[in-house]
């Protein structure tokens, strides 16, 4: 599997999490494209995973002040907490812990607040060949072998963060990897997530707009939920849209997938694709199974031009639509 998740808020909505708590979304300062998470309190905030024994964790983060409620992040079996990752509110050096609080190692970076970093985090979970690594910006800088299963849970099935009562963190540019892809299953590295959005008709328009153009009642960030949108019963009509350019240049594109935000107007279970055109050829990915209330959707992730079988360029990236499929 590998890559098991990329997010970097870009919809301007939280619908990526499972327990969003009170994140929100800020314009303010975010490291890439327009948006990052933000949150204040203590409420920590989750994103499920599979059962994982071990697994590569990359976050942007950025506190507003230090405090030992902070988990940058946590792993978690079910309600149980296997270990974390905080800061020292005195050295501002990054500490590994194990279950609840028991520290491990600290590291020799001291964070400042106000500033983002690239966190990136290994989690072996073992009794006795277990391992806890942490890199920030690339650097290693903390890291303890041994005991990394403080009871009897043998996989971790959750990452969260926490907050603390009287500050605030933002999160950006987060992904994950395990270790069975054989590409993808180590360091997450560094990596920037960017939205290109609809903003014209791309070459099939099937789909019925609440009104006017199709690709305007799709362009919203974050999503206006039932004021603008388009919608079919007829299965295997779709829309492709054109982009707005990327404006990048210099840069590796590692992924590209098509994302929307969806439902079902009548009972869960109907059926949604995602696909996307490129060099004259469409693309699409699995049927999804939707809910009658909005959801995050993602299409098949592309890490290279799925025609040309090699790394995407700019050119081609610009020259991409993608669209919605009723199944």
């Amino acid at each position: 599997m590998a890559r098991l998740w990329t997010d970097g808020a870009e919809f301007g909505d939280v619908l990526f999490w499972d327990t969003p708590s009170t994140l929100a979304t800020t314009t303010t300062n975010p490291r890439s494209g327009v948006y990052c998470y933000t949150m204040g309190g203590y409420i920590p905030i989750q994103k499920n995973i599979p059962n994982l024994t071990e697994f590569y964790l990359r976050a942007a983060w950025r506190e507003s002040g230090y405090s030992t409620d902070y988990r940058s992040p946590g792993w978690m079996n079910g309600a149980t907490e296997l270990g974390s990752v905080r800061v020292n509110v005195s050295t501002h050096f990054v500490e590994i812990y194990t279950g609840t609080g028991t520290l491990v190692d600290t590291g020799t970076i001291a964070l400042t607040a106000g500033t983002m970093y690239l966190i990136e985090v290994h989690v072996k979970i073992d009794d006795t060949v277990g391992a806890i690594d942490v890199k920030i910006d690339g650097i290693a800088d903390a890291s303890f072998a041994g005991d990394t299963k403080p009871g009897a849970a043998t996989y971790a099935d959750g990452i969260w963060w926490s907050g603390a009562s009287t500050q605030t963190f933002q999160l950006d540019d987060l992904a994950l990897n395990d270790t069975t892809g054989g590409v993808d299953d180590s360091w997450c590295g560094d990596g920037k997530v960017v939205i290109l959005l609809p903003n014209a008709a791309g070459d099939v328009t099937q789909l019925t707009p609440s009104a006017g153009d199709n690709y305007a009642a799709v362009d919203d960030i974050p999503h206006d939920t039932d004021t603008t949108y388009v919608e079919s019963s007829t299965q295997n009509q779709y829309d492709l849209y054109n982009l707005s350019a990327s404006g990048l240049s210099g840069v590796t594109i590692r992924r590209v997938w098509a994302e929307a935000r969806a439902r079902d107007t009548v009972a869960e279970g109907g059926l949604l694709a995602l696909g996307l055109k490129t060099v004259s050829t469409e693309y699409w990915g699995d049927d999804l199974n939707m809910l009658t209330t909005y959801n995050d959707y993602r299409g098949t992730v592309h890490t290279i031009n799925p025609n040309t079988l090699a790394a995407w360029t700019v050119a081609q990236l610009d020259a991409l639509q993608v669209g919605p499929k009723v199944r």
